[in-house]
């Protein structure tokens, strides 16, 4: 049995309802969140594992002994425990949580090795990339612009070239900044879920429109992954995250913010049929 039995993963790309789905699990009593570990910037060890691709523990020793802190809940900021009962710093004690979720939304590469290496069950949530790109052009965290981290990877770059002719820093010196977010959610998803070998320990990989429109779906996975839902659940469901935009169509119901024009979809569709995707359907002007 693994020693992780308390514990899930969410992984997927910011901005694909990460955040709404941890937080629907963790609102549960006594459940305590790890939010986004990874993170370069509001985190001191999370640029170790941010957009890297780990697969063996060899690959980085640093990365992996910060990744089992994370796991035995020995890592805190105030990043990390926002969305934790911080009280008396209880979301530490070790007696007290019943259920660990753990959120990143960089680290969608290494979620097999997380997943297999240290045998913690996973979700893996995926959105369509026009509503992501949209909401990342929202949000425009600046990091969502910055590819170095993935260009570093020498292994990285090359299992790009191989599999889709594209070089990922030649290639992209002259790309506008839509180009470039498109270009991170294909690494984040098509490569992890289409070329990569897929997950062999207990995963669910499924769709944040298929999600958030059945709520028989959400109760089936908590069913699959020993998740106790909120009393409440039905109007817990609908309410929106705490990282939703003001702007966003899912408080703004009805109202379609997510339009590209003419040019900008052809930008988005010419990358995705060069990563050659198949998870969603191309949107024509």
């Amino acid at each position: 049995m693994s020693r992780f039995n308390k514990h899930i993963i969410i992984v997927g790309s910011a901005r694909s309802g990460t955040s709404w789905l941890s937080e629907v699990i963790a609102r549960q009593f006594r459940y305590r969140m790890l939010f986004e570990p990874e993170h370069e910037f509001n985190t001191k060890k999370g640029k170790l594992i941010c957009d890297k691709w780990l697969r063996t523990e060899a690959s980085s020793v640093d990365a992996n002994r910060y990744l089992k802190k994370v796991l035995n809940n020995q890592v805190d900021s105030d990043w990390i425990g926002q969305i934790s009962n911080r009280k008396y710093k209880m979301h530490l004690w070790p007696f007290i949580p019943k259920k660990y979720i753990i959120k990143f939304v960089r680290a969608n590469l290494s979620a097999k090795y997380l997943n297999e290496n240290f045998k913690v069950p996973l979700i893996h949530i995926i959105r369509n990339p026009y509503d992501v790109l949209a909401s990342q052009q929202r949000v425009k965290f600046p990091w969502l612009y910055n590819l170095e981290h993935f260009k570093q990877q020498k292994d990285l770059v090359q299992v790009v070239k191989e599999n889709f002719k594209f070089d990922l820093i030649e290639d992209t010196k002259a790309f506008t900044p839509l180009q470039i977010l498109t270009v991170r959610w294909c690494l984040e998803n098509v490569l992890p879920l289409q070329i990569l070998e897929p997950y062999q320990y207990k995963h669910r990989i499924v769709k944040h429109e298929d999600l958030r429109n059945d709520l028989d779906l959400f109760l089936e996975i908590c069913d699959e992954f020993n998740i106790e839902p909120l009393p409440n659940i039905e109007k817990e469901y609908q309410r929106p995250s705490s990282k939703t935009h003001p702007k966003s169509e899912i408080i703004n119901e009805g109202k379609d913010s997510s339009k590209f024009t003419v040019e900008e979809l052809d930008e988005i569709n010419n990358l995705l049929n060069i990563f050659n995707c198949n998870l969603y359907p191309r949107i024509q002007a």
